[in-house]
């Protein structure tokens, strides 16, 4: 091994059986992002598809092997720009990564760099940036100039801010509207972030509802006051009935400030309407029940709860 710093506290042969120790784990980790890289590409060989489809099969086979798609599909963009036999087992995956849209990178990667770090003549992910951005400093195809892209939005909030900003093109917006994987992948993201909604909400009102059943019960306690009725000798069914009302309350009132119409289709404002109609006609059986002492729903209502249990 050549001359290594040694940092303090370390013996020189201590520390030499560190890096040797790192270096192979380095490398068994290379070995295992080229294997997976590599298994894609011999998952999708002979099933010609086009760049939407082929992402949508990756990520498929990403969540059912329990990888991340993202990290899947990089593993196999790297593997398909270096055939095995250009690769170099010595040099890490994540120079090869780096590498991997230089157009000369075949030739680079025979000669070590100088690493002023180590001081060795050796490959490592900061010189292959050093080389990669002299090499692409002026990306001269679509290829280059989306791997130049990606390597200058490697986080999740620039590549997000970009994207806003893309989109304030009307060009951008009608090309991805009119692009069916585009589509699928706003879609299950808005799925995505709305599930997430829902589920903090009902976090939230879970949480809440203790502090809600004592406000109702101050007020119930407040209202009732002057009839000699107390809150703590109401009938069960009225304190559930009560209860039912404030946690619904609380849950729109948290809600509804996030909506945004604008981004909705019309099926799904017709959905969230359709469920408007619903709570209006239970809440009409709730004051018919209150007020006149009948329970039974109305010929409408019946058929709606049984349509609902059918489903």
């Amino acid at each position: 091994m050549t001359t290594l710093t040694i940092p303090d506290g370390y013996t020189k042969s201590a520390w030499e059986k560190i890096v040797r120790r790192g270096r192979k784990l380095m490398k068994e980790k290379s070995g295992i992002q080229w294997a997976l890289g590599d298994f894609v590409i011999e998952a999708l060989e002979g099933h010609t598809r086009g760049h939407g489809e082929a992402a949508q099969v990756i990520k498929t086979l990403a969540y059912q092997i329990g990888a991340n798609p993202e990290t899947l599909r990089g593993y196999y963009d790297v593997a398909r720009q270096w055939p095995k036999t250009k690769r170099r087992k010595d040099v890490s995956f994540s120079v090869h990564a780096t590498l991997a849209y230089v157009p000369s990178r075949y030739v680079l990667i025979r000669k070590d760099p100088y690493d002023p770090f180590t001081k060795e003549h050796r490959w490592t992910v900061n010189e292959a940036q050093k080389v990669a951005n002299r090499a692409v400093g002026t990306p001269t195809n679509q290829e280059e100039r989306l791997a130049h892209t990606r390597r200058l939005l490697h986080t999740d909030e620039d590549a997000a801010k970009a994207v806003t900003e893309m989109l304030g093109r009307p060009d951008v917006r009608a090309r991805l509207a009119s692009d069916q994987h585009a589509r699928h992948l706003m879609r299950q993201a808005q799925y995505e972030h709305w599930r997430e909604v829902d589920e903090a909400a009902e976090a939230e009102a879970e949480l809440a509802s203790v502090d809600d059943a004592a406000e109702v019960e101050e007020e119930f306690e407040e209202e009732a006051a002057p009839l000699g009725v107390r809150y703590s000798e109401a009938p069960m069914e009225i304190l559930r009935l009560i209860g039912a009302f404030a946690s619904f309350s609380v849950s729109l009132q948290r809600i509804i400030p996030e909506v945004h119409s604008q981004d909705y289709t019309e099926e799904t404002k017709q959905a969230v309407l359709d469920n408007v109609h619903k709570a209006r006609m239970l809440l009409d059986w709730c004051e018919t029940a209150i007020t006149t002492g009948r329970t039974d729903p109305d010929k409408a209502l019946a058929r709606l709860m049984e349509d609902e249990e059918g489903e």
